[in-house]
């Protein structure tokens, strides 16, 4: 069997994002958790990713990859010892060899499938169901391709996946980072006033109705406090009793000083900064869509709100303000929940498959 040292995994992204991301940062944390076990860890960014919508022409990407390098937008801090490449595109001439390879998305597992075996063992990471930009015959045809193991990040996905192929399907749920995300400020010592919530231009993140809500809250509870934050600019006209944080430096404070969170989603992966939320004591109120499931227990872990429904949010946000002992056993609850999503977890789940891979050769 080969050691951690001699093995070299590529992580192959759809692209390389410049602000933070949910689906990314996942991807990144496990390229830095397997470094530190041994591992030799690369990441190949595609400059051309099939069926992605890019705002720049192709010529205009890989002049600013040639000038960028890897030196701008760092969000994440990688251990030295990983290395990144840019790659026109995923074909094997574009791509090193490995003895893993591990991709996410789709589009990018799909070109990953056409890849020689020297490129490595392929594991498919899927972190969502991605059906909303369509496509999806080859969406299930990415759960199919030959010698491919599916890793999932939620039960629900297991589920569906398996109903579309007979490929190796492995459940390995997201890990939460414990030593940012705890409780720092108890929770029965919280504003009950307080609510968080995350900011996204995406429709499917549905921000407009938790805006609205919280606009229905204040109308009932004039000393409600929100705070807000996200990767985009502050939305138009925002009362002034919102605070908006854009990519802010400390989350798990910001969380810390809220008693509630919101999340209004159509559709999640899995939900990582409700789950974030929840590990520093936050009660959620998240809509009732399968990601959220996976944690949120309607009345006993969070609350559950019909997608899109800003009266139905705003009434479960104004009965946990009104009960505050309430509250605070959800909140509790919630948390002792959540304790199982630990990165240790998964990256020993992960370092599983990839020896059960590799045992042959």
């Amino acid at each position: 069997m080969m050691t951690a040292k001699k093995t070299k995994i590529n992580f192959i992204l759809p692209f390389k994002p410049r602000r933070p991301a949910g689906g990314f940062r996942v991807m990144y944390e496990y390229a830095n958790r397997l470094s530190a076990r041994g591992y030799q860890v690369h990441l190949t960014f595609p400059i051309k990713t099939p069926y992605m919508e890019y705002r720049l022409p192709y010529i205009a990407r890989y002049i600013l990859s040639k000038i960028e390098g890897f030196s701008h937008d760092k969000w994440f801090e990688f251990l030295p010892d990983i290395t990144m490449s840019y790659a026109p595109s995923v074909k094997d001439k574009y791509v090193q060899n490995a003895d893993i390879v591990i991709a996410t998305w789709w589009a990018t597992a799909l070109e990953m499938g056409s890849l020689s075996p020297s490129k490595g063992r392929k594991i498919n990471l899927i972190q969502g169901f991605e059906n909303w930009e369509g496509h999806e015959d080859l969406l299930h045809k990415s759960y199919n391709m030959l010698d491919t193991v599916n890793v999932v990040v939620a039960s629900y996905l297991e589920k569906k996946v398996k109903h579309f192929t007979n490929n190796r399907v492995e459940l390995i749920e997201n890990g939460i980072d414990t030593g940012i995300y705890y409780v720092k400020d108890e929770i029965e010592s919280r504003n009950p006033l307080s609510v968080a919530m995350m900011y996204s231009i995406q429709e499917i993140k549905g921000s407009k109705y938790g805006l609205e809500a919280l606009g229905m809250v204040k109308e009932e509870i004039p000393e409600l406090q929100v705070e807000l934050f996200g990767i985009s600019p502050a939305p138009d006209n925002l009362p002034e009793w919102i605070k908006y944080y854009r990519n802010p430096d400390a989350l798990s404070d910001l969380y810390n000083r809220n008693a509630i969170f919101i999340s209004n989603s159509f559709t999640e992966g899995f939900g990582l900064v409700s789950v974030e939320s929840m590990f520093c004591g936050c009660a959620l109120v998240g809509t009732d869509i399968e990601g959220h499931k996976e944690y949120a227990f309607d009345g006993k872990t969070a609350l559950l709100v019909e997608p899109g429904n800003a009266r139905m949010m705003a009434d479960k946000i104004i009965s946990l303000v009104r009960d505050n002992e309430y509250r605070i056993a959800l909140a509790k609850n919630g948390n002792s929940y959540v304790q199982r999503f630990k990165w240790e977890n998964a990256v020993d789940k992960m370092e599983g498959i990839i020896i059960s891979l590799l045992k042959d050769l």
